[in-house]
């Protein structure tokens, strides 16, 4: 999957339309007509601007959107209500519906493929393909039959209000629809600077290490690039106590337990599940899978003047250790197999330098040959700077500033006039662009000034 273009509406602190462009000016038809599509879309694009501005947003909304992809079938409709996330600083915007809608490549064809949600449940749907004009493959409104759809689409039988019908093809394995959103939703990751992905990050690791998906190699050599001092990663392994178990048990069979990766998307409003603590589980009860449980860990051997240096566990690692192998792992997964992958705060506990690495494997043609892309937030003017060993086309560079109303807007540097020579660094940081804070320092003085008795 390539992805060409995202927009959304109404997400968050997203209130009006908004689309981030991964296309290159080179193209100016549906296909390109010469080349390939890699060589007409970025594999890179950042997204720069104050705290709380909205740049997550941006990246939650793409989140958002697989996860319905993925679960609406499934997960959510045990939910008391359809989950979304509308803009909730007006009344308007709570109650209006929320659009997102993505712009792809699958098997170098082109598609737009796109939903609209409200309270309720789906508004509408579409799919559609461009071998070389758009053709309908799906379309879906509230309360009609879809239209103009693939005979094989009436496999998928009657969706209801509350699932995609991209999601009901997943469950399915409905032989038109099924590929396209497998392509979309496996070809996507995301890395988040939150404690709890870290920790998710870390333990899907030491449990790739166990099952021979990773080698230690590969985690030494990512370690050994930064320079961190570490020598070997070994992996350690401890059974969890009987009584862990049975408790694990027995939430896995009262719970109907929400598959691992949509917890940010889940619905604030549902209500708690209850006090009871359901039948009690004896150990002989126990299934293979909950007997043979363990935690597993990863160790660090860091270089040291004698040889009998002991490793350390991961809690007592650096942030700029567990941050670099937490993104890492996702960027070399991705460069291998092609792919979409979100990075929040790019910049976060990594040296500039490792900015440039991370960044020149997307960049450069001979070790991403799969056109893997790179979506990522940043505060750091580096990447912006002639300093930076990766040069951005003005295209590859988006900025998000926050009304006075509470409301993120969008915009890229191609929309400003520039000279070829411009230090994009130090203009962004001038305010030339928007996307820098408000500062106000005067008002700490009050919380600084004593006031005389």
């Amino acid at each position: 999957m390539i992805l060409l273009s995202f927009t959304v509406r109404n997400h968050k602190s997203i209130r009006d339309e908004i689309t981030i462009d991964f296309v290159k000016p080179s193209l100016r038809t549906l296909a390109p007509k010469g080349g390939t599509w890699a060589d007409h879309t970025y594999p890179l694009v950042g997204i720069f601007g104050p705290n709380a501005s909205g740049k997550s947003a941006v990246l939650d909304a793409i989140l958002y959107a697989m996860a319905a992809i993925e679960y609406s079938s499934t997960a959510w409709q045990a939910r008391s209500k359809f989950t979304r996330e509308p803009f909730r600083l007006d009344e308007r915007s709570r109650q209006a519906s929320s659009v997102y809608e993505f712009q792809f490549v699958h098997e170098e064809r082109r598609y737009n493929y796109g939903f609209e949600v409200d309270g309720k449940g789906v508004v509408s749907e579409w799919l559609r393909e461009a071998p070389l004009r758009w053709r309908t493959l799906l379309e879906r409104h509230r309360g009609e039959k879809p239209v103009r759809s693939q005979r094989t689409l009436l496999a998928l039988g009657s969706v209801s209000d509350r699932e995609l019908a991209l999601s009901r093809a997943l469950v399915l394995n409905d032989g038109v629809l099924a590929p396209i959103a497998r392509d979309l939703i496996e070809s996507f990751d995301i890395v988040s600077v939150k404690d709890v992905h870290r920790d998710s990050r870390l333990r899907s690791i030491a449990e790739s290490l166990v099952d021979g998906s990773l080698s230690p190699l590969d985690i030494e050599t990512l370690l050994q690039v930064a320079d961190i001092g570490i020598q070997k990663v070994t992996v350690e392994e401890d059974d969890l106590p009987l009584h862990v178990r049975k408790a694990l048990a027995q939430f896995k069979r009262a719970l109907e337990v929400e598959p691992e990766g949509i917890s940010d998307a889940a619905d604030e409003n549902d209500p708690p599940d209850g006090d009871s603590e359901g039948p009690a589980i004896d150990s002989a009860e126990l299934d293979e899978e909950d007997s043979k449980q363990i935690v597993r860990n990863l160790l660090f051997t860091h270089r040291g003047e004698s040889g009998d240096v002991k490793p350390f566990s991961v809690s007592r690692e650096s942030d700029g250790t567990i941050a670099w192998l937490a993104l890492m792992v996702p960027v070399i997964d991705t460069l291998r197999k092609g792919g979409l992958l979100l990075v929040d705060e790019l910049d976060s506990s990594l040296h500039p330098h490792l900015l440039d690495v991370v960044l020149g494997l997307f960049v450069d043609r001979e070790l991403n040959r799969h056109h893997a892309q790179l979506l990522f937030t940043s505060h750091e003017t580096y990447v912006l700077s002639p300093l930076s060993d990766t040069q951005l086309a003005p295209e590859q560079v988006w900025f998000t500033d926050k009304s006075y109303d509470g409301v993120t807007e969008l915009t890229c540097l191609a929309d400003f006039a520039r000279h070829a020579d411009a230090n994009v660094a130090k203009r962004y940081l001038a305010g030339r662009y928007g996307g820098t804070p408000r500062l106000a320092p005067s008002m700490l003085a009050s919380l600084l000034v004593t006031v005389d008795a």
